[in-house]
């Protein structure tokens, strides 16, 4: 409510680069990956262990405009949904990553939700 202006989020390019942006502390320990094929389609975001240890992180994100609360919530289930349907863990698992943890994100204008498993 008090860092972004309501004109900053109207597309989900916006806060796909605003989180990857901010993914970058990770880069000693992750690949920052944006929209590569895994499974049956691209995810948004994935950062792939540099080391099979560390675990995986796969970040898939929706933008509505004008969405409410409700929709949001359930736009971010979708979002989780969607990187379990569309086996965007794929690449991670073929590379022997045991634990993936898996976040739909929903944003609009200053608000969010996020869904995990």
């Amino acid at each position: 409510m008090e860092s972004i202006s309501y004109y900053d989020g109207l597309k989900e390019n916006y806060y796909h680069g605003l989180l990857l942006g901010m993914s970058i502390i990770f880069s000693s320990d992750y690949y920052l990956l944006s929209n590569h094929e895994s499974g049956e389609e691209r995810y948004d975001i994935q950062l792939q262990p540099k080391t099979a240890a560390m675990p995986g992180i796969i970040i898939e994100i929706k933008a509505p405009k004008d969405a409410t609360k409700e929709k949001l919530k359930a736009l971010a289930a979708n979002a989780l949904a969607q990187i379990e349907s569309k086996k965007y863990d794929t690449e991670l698992r073929k590379q022997s990553i045991k634990t993936i943890y898996k976040y739909g994100i929903a944003f609009s204008g200053k608000k969010v939700e996020i869904a995990t498993n």
